[in-house]
This record gives structure tokens, C-alpha cells and sequence, in this order.
């Protein structure tokens, strides 16, 4: 397994290099100049070269790439023209609020996906099992920044219950940074008015988020316990007397879930993707509504970043899904391993 784990890492740093090298083409190509955008309007043309010849961009695009990629893998990514500060260090800063969003949306995704789908299952063509069918198709067929709009809409106005726009926390609350995830912060300073208030914050951003996967997933568990039930393990199971919150637990939701692991770590590394608009919706100020303000503004060295940080999380994700597949059906160790 070890060596599994190597080996994908491995594999995982060509697909960074070929996304870097993708990702780096297609924004010099774009129209614009990024010396100009950098520098400005008002800013002479002579300053406007010697800057081209400052960042190399007079030079062939593999020369290009090639400077930058050194400065990469010395840990320099570059100057935000958004910030006007070190590339690193927005990463430092935007990331956090980023994760700690999509942490959350996983979380209920998987969570209450795996219940739903269990619900489902024991009511089967019940009007439970019905009435969630219609809810689930109507959550995936919905797009999560369309879900924001009517949470907005629902929540913040009609039904005034949680915070709507309004950034992280409110602004009554002062909380010493420590991790830089408001929810621990709050906690490690004690402050549990500040902790409700952040996790009032989050929660419809991260619902807006988690909907669709979370039907998604639900559906495929619902799928998956209902055509185990008629396998023979199960009768012999309840031939034998196992208790039937046994056979559940044990027999009939373990395998169930495995195809839904696969689909479980696909959206959770897409929440990333759908949190660009999710993220300026609620004015969350995080790594996604900051590469909206890159890409808006031909941010060179911030775009690429943050394409490189999702495209890490999405490598990442895979590799854990086929040891958590492996993990829960022993049959596909073997395979994983090839």
C-alpha cells in the first residue's frame, strides 16, 4: 500500500507539471498585455518595456515557463497585481477561508447524503422515499450558485434567520487570528456568541455548496442498499437471526457505499470549482472570489496559483478515494496496487 501511495504521488507531480504548463500557455496567449495591466494606463511606454525585459515576457514562451517554473520550485510565485503583495502570502491568507467553507460542504455532503440514501432505502416507494426523489433530482439538476441566490433569497430575506452577505463574521467580533478558520478561532478564544455567529455565516454557503453532490450522492446509496438487500449474504443474514440494525450496520451499508466513494471524493474536490460563485455571492472573502478578481484583472501569477492549489486538492482527493475504496472492499486491493 505503501508503495501504491508513492507511486500515485509520483504520477501526481507530472499531472501538476503538464496543468502548470496548460494553465501557463493559455494565459499568455489571451489577449491583453500583462506588462500594461500591471503597470497601468498612465504609465510610459519605456517603463511599460523595461518592465516586458524585467519579467521576461519579450522572450520565446518556453523561456517564459521555464523562468517561472524555477522561481516556483524556489517558492516564488510572483506578485499579485491585485494586492500588490507576494503571491505566497495571499495563498496564506485566502486559503483558509476557502477550505474551512468547503470542509463544511463535504462534510454535510457526505454526512447527510449517506443518510438520506438510508432513508430512502428502508422506505422504499414509500412517499418518504418519493417526496426525497423529487427533492434530489431538483437539487442536482440545480446549479450551487443558483442555490445561493435563493438561500439568499429565503433565508436572508423572507425568512431572516441566518446571516446573508456579510463576510466571515459579524462585525460586533473581535477574535485573535490563529489558523485563520474563524470556526477554531472562535472556539480556541472561548467565544461561543462569536462561534454561533460564525457558523451562521457558513452554513448557507456551505448548504448552497453541498445540495447537489449530497442528492447525488444519496441517490447512489439509496441504489446500491437496494439491490444488496436482494443478494444471498443478506438472506442467509436474516435466516440466521441477525438483528436487522446489525444486517445494516454491518452487511448491507458497508458495500453499498463503495461506489458512492468514488462520486464522494469527485464532488468534494468540485466544491472548490463551484466555490467561485458561491464565494462572491456571499462575499466570502476566500481563494475562490480571489481568483475571480485574478482572472477579471489578467492576474498572471495569482491565476496560476490558484489553478495549481485546485489542482493539487483534486490529485490529492483521488488518491485518498482508492485507499478508503481499497480499505472498504479488500477485493480492490490488489487492483489499486497494479
Amino acid at each position: 500500500m505503501v508503495k501504491t501511495i508513492v507511486k500515485r504521488l509520483l504520477w501526481s507531480i507530472f499531472v501538476l507539471l503538464g496543468l502548470s504548463i496548460i494553465i501557463f500557455c493559455i494565459l499568455r496567449i489571451v489577449p491583453g498585455d500583462p506588462a500594461r495591466v500591471a503597470l497601468g494606463p498612465k504609465a510610459s511606454e519605456e517603463t511599460v518595456e523595461a518592465y516586458r525585459e524585467e519579467m521576461h515576457y519579450n522572450e520565446p514562451l518556453p523561456v517564459q515557463y521555464g523562468y517561472w517554473l524555477k522561481d516556483l520550485v524556489n517558492g516564488d510565485l510572483g506578485d499579485s497585481l491585485v494586492t500588490r503583495r507576494p503571491v505566497t502570502q495571499d495563498l496564506k491568507d485566502f486559503l483558509p477561508a476557502t477550505l474551512e467553507l468547503v470542509l463544511l460542504a463535504g462534510l454535510l455532503q457526505i454526512v447527510l447524503g449517506q443518510v438520506i440514501g438510508v432513508v430512502c432505502a428502508a422506505f422504499h416507494n414509500r412517499w418518504p422515499d418519493i417526496l426525497i426523489k423529487i427533492v434530489g433530482y431538483i437539487g442536482v439538476a440545480t446549479p450551487a450558485f443558483v442555490m445561493a441566490v435563493f438561500g439568499l433569497l429565503i433565508f436572508g430575506y423572507w425568512i431572516p434567520i441566518l446571516p446573508s452577505i456579510g463576510g466571515r463574521l459579524s462585525g460586533g467580533f473581535t477574535v485573535p487570528v490563529v489558523t485563520n478558520f474563524m470556526l477554531i478561532d472562535t472556539l480556541l478564544a472561548g467565544n461561543m456568541k462569536a462561534f454561533a455567529d460564525a457558523f451562521g455565516h457558513i452554513l448557507l454557503p456551505a448548504l448552497s455548496l453541498s445540495i447537489g453532490c449530497m442528492m447525488q450522492e444519496a441517490k447512489m446509496t439509496r441504489a446500491s442498499m437496494i439491490d444488496n438487500k436482494g443478494k444471498d449474504y443478506i438472506a442467509m443474514a436474516v435466516t440466521q437471526g441477525v438483528p436487522k440494525r446489525i444486517i445494516n450496520s454491518r452487511f448491507l451499508l458497508k458495500p453499498s457505499i463503495i461506489p458512492t466513494v468514488a462520486i464522494m471524493g469527485l464532488d468534494f474536490a468540485s466544491l472548490f470549482g463551484n466555490a467561485f460563485l458561491v464565494e462572491q455571492i456571499f462575499n466570502w472573502n476566500g481563494l475562490s472570489s480571489y481568483g475571480i478578481n485574478a482572472m477579471l484583472q489578467k492576474d498572471l501569477n495569482s491565476v496560476c496559483a490558484v489553478v495549481l492549489v485546485f489542482g493539487l486538492v483534486f490529485i490529492l482527493v483521488n488518491v485518498l478515494v482508492d485507499l478508503i475504496v481499497a480499505w472498504l472492499d479488500p477485493r480492490m486491493q490488489q487492483r489499486v496496487s497494479t
